[in-house]
């Protein structure tokens, strides 16, 4: 069967190729008809979309009824070097952008005179719009907020919402005195007192006298650690002290210098491209970009939900499409099986690009930009059995991504149990390139590059998992990691197994110049922090200041503050009622135990089976653990020196100078290979880290593989 879809089509259309239907909705209730129809005989079926832009106004949804019999696959696609657009926005046309009149009682609000005269707007409720979302304080740890607010896009680019400054973050001086410039810290956030008091600070600019009428101002940035990044409402500010004051409390209150820029101010249009929504009144305020003539594409996105939703339906392909702006996601996969997209392009979403759950889909051939959240969520699998999901992304780009949610917001977030992430090039981002929690997943064949960029502490591929030591048993082999950070950020690593996360299989990877700045502040290859099981296997360090740290840290601050008794606590409620032995090892550290009335242990089932060093948990050594391998790995250094902290003899740095034992004895290293000499790379200029099959590394490093180097990355 073959139905034809066009933005010229009708709902009473035939669905032929000369009278098609008019949308996705009405071809998928056509397919719908055919399928209760035909039953078991329907077969295979194939919807043609023809060129144009299909606007959706609200979710469409594909369930079980849509799903096509098996041994059969109902294709959706573009029909053949044609784009079929789908659009969660509404076009105006620049015609309807006028030049702002002296007279209008906001004109005077806008600071730069010259930007005044520039400024045009439009009456938004005059074209039917009336909603524009609102901003919410969102960021780490405090959540998402609420679906983010309208955007402007023109000529399929994002314009800015008025900032100020233009680039960059406001001029502060890190060398005054945190006790003469925060007035009141403000509560220290927690889901248990979310509304407390803000906190006020004082600033170093008179910028604010300018802002005294100014509604709706947002903070975007930090007011603590480098990674604690959230957007705040500024509840007041005072011209005269200098001083703003938060409407919300940040996690660890504010405790450092702001690193900030101030947004959402008319006041503030003053560049080609920034813009402003007046909520009350409904005009859109636009300092108009060069190319946005009279034939410009414009749009503001609209559509709050996400685009396509598949929840039960199965065997479905979605291709050759474009899925461009919106205010909340593009795609969702609630539940279902082996639904694919493939080929697909996605754009100018606010919200996460993709929710990808159920069993067995898969996105391929993708290209993922300009997201305000993550590039994919990639979920699926059941945690109690640890039957896998087998959810996939592979062949995908994505780039641009976490540009409204920026810290912690990967390209790729994995949960569930069992998903892979394959061949995908993820670069350009704020801070990290995939985030893992669960069990079992397979990262592979991956170019990450580019990461890290704004916020510090993080990796390129990073768990903060320890906290349940259940999750575990992801493989993390054969990626390409390289060019993160840049000066201003610290800690950027390209693999970060974080906060005791453990049981984590690490091998032939390449890590080359993480970091290429030599006062790039810890720039580290791969990081084990605290962790246990995890075996780091044949990778190769090139040009890596910090290759490889056994970092302790976790161990060191959760003693000497005392939170290693609640996290043995909490370990011990996860894994259930403790050995004789293991009760002994908890009395030593001083954590109680109670009997549990013969209920049995989790390690006693599946978890026991699949992970048999569960058993031994309580019974090893836990803050200085001895059961992490790191094995057959070669570290090449010659243009960049090893940092002159870092003892290479036992792959840790040197932390003497915090009070901190070296713990050598538990580097459990054997067979690797540390030199300034090129072990046989066949061309370290051109980067083609393949080695050469006479290579001299085979002979210093037994039992040491060649990583396929050319097949990492997208295959095109």
């Amino acid at each position: 069967m073959k139905v034809y879809v066009s933005p010229e089509g009708s709902e009473g259309g035939a669905g032929t190729l000369d009278d098609p239907l008019g949308n996705l909705e009405q071809a998928r209730d056509v397919v719908r008809a055919y399928l209760r129809r035909e039953g078991s005989g329907s077969g295979s079926i194939t919807v043609y979309f023809r060129e144009g832009t299909y606007t959706v106004e609200e979710p469409v949804t594909f369930t079980e009824e849509d799903a096509a019999t098996q041994g059969g696959r109902i294709v959706y696609r573009a029909y053949p070097g044609e784009d079929a657009v789908f659009s969660g926005g509404i076009s105006l046309p620049a015609s309807v952008f006028t030049p702002l009149r002296g007279d209008d009682p906001r004109a005077g609000s806008i600071i730069d005179e010259e930007a005044r005269a520039n400024v045009v707007h439009v009456d938004l409720k005059e074209l039917g719009i009336s909603e524009y979302g609102e901003r919410s304080y969102h960021g780490f740890r405090v959540g998402t907020g609420l679906t983010p607010p309208m955007e402007l896009f023109i000529n399929g680019r994002a314009m800015i919402p008025a900032r100020w400054p233009n680039e960059g973050y406001a001029p502060m001086d890190g060398s005054v005195p945190l006790e003469e410039r925060i007035i009141e810290p403000g509560d220290d956030w927690s889901e248990q007192n979310p509304q407390g008091p803000g906190g006020t600070f004082r600033v170093d600019f008179d910028r604010l006298k300018q802002w005294e009428n100014a509604e709706d101002m947002w903070l975007d940035g930090l007011v603590a650690n480098d990674w604690s990044w959230q957007s705040h409402r500024i509840a007041a500010i005072d011209p005269e002290k200098q001083t703003i004051s938060l409407a919300n409390p940040a996690p660890y209150t504010i405790k450092a210098t702001p690193r900030f820029f101030v947004e959402n101010l008319l006041e503030e249009v003053d560049m080609p491209g920034e813009y402003f929504i007046d909520r009350a009144t409904g005009y859109l305020y636009l300092y108009p970009p060069e190319d946005m003539g009279e034939g410009a594409a414009v749009s503001v996105s609209t559509l709050s939900e996400p685009m396509l939703v598949i929840d039960g339906a199965a065997r479905l392909t979605f291709m050759g499409f474009i899925f461009d702006t919106g205010r909340g996601g593009a795609l969702e996969v609630l539940s279902g099986e082996a639904n694919r997209f493939r080929e697909i392009e996605i754009r100018n979403f606010t919200g996460t690009a993709i929710k990808l759950y159920g069993r067995n889909n898969g996105v391929m051939y993708a290209d993922i930009h300009d997201i305000g959240g993550a590039g994919l969520i990639l979920g699926g699998g059941d945690r109690e059995t640890l039957q896998k999901g087998h959810n996939f992304v592979e062949d995908t780009r994505i780039y641009r991504f976490a540009n409204y949610d920026k810290a912690y917001i990967p390209g790729v977030k994995l949960e569930g149990v069992g998903n892979r992430v394959s061949h995908c090039e993820i670069y350009d981002g704020p801070h990290g390139g995939i985030t893992i929690q669960g069990n079992d997943h397979l990262i592979e064949y991956n170019n990450l590059h580019h990461l890290i960029q704004d916020f510090s502490d993080f990796g390129a591929i990073y768990a903060a998992i320890g906290q349940n030591p259940l999750q575990r048993g992801t493989i993390i082999r054969r990626n390409f990691i390289h060019s993160l950070g840049k000066p201003g950020t610290k800690w950027c690593v390209g693999i970060y197994s974080d906060w005791f996360s453990q049981g984590f299989t690490i091998e032939e990877n390449i890590l080359y110049r993480i970091g290429e700045d030599a006062d790039m502040f810890e720039f580290i290859g791969i990081v084990n922090s605290s962790g246990r099981y995890n075996k780091i296997l044949n990778n190769i360090f090139i040009e890596c200041r910090i290759p490889y740290d056994r970092g302790y840290n976790m161990s060191y601050g959760y003693k000497k503050s005392g939170k290693d008794k609640p996290l043995l606590e909490a370990w011990k409620k996860i894994l259930g009622e403790p050995s004789v032995v293991e009760r002994g090892v908890l009395e030593l550290e001083g954590v109680e135990w109670e009997e549990n009335q013969g209920e049995p242990s989790v390690v006693d089932g599946i978890y026991g089976t699949r992970y048999p060093e569960l058993h031994r948990f309580f019974d090893e050594a836990i803050w200085f653990p001895t059961t992490c391998r790191f094995e057959r790995n070669l570290i090449y250094n010659k243009q960049l020196p090893l940092h002159p902290e870092y003892l290479p003899e036992h792959f840790v740095m040197d932390r003497t100078s915090k009070g901190w034992s070296n713990h050598e004895d538990l580097a459990n290293a054997r067979d690797n290979l540390v030199t300034d000499v090129d072990p046989g790379f066949v061309n370290l200029a051109e980067r083609n880290f393949k080695i050469r099959e006479e290579a001299r590394v085979f002979d210093e490093i037994p039992g040491f593989r060649s990583i396929p180097f050319e097949e990492i990355g997208v295959r095109e």
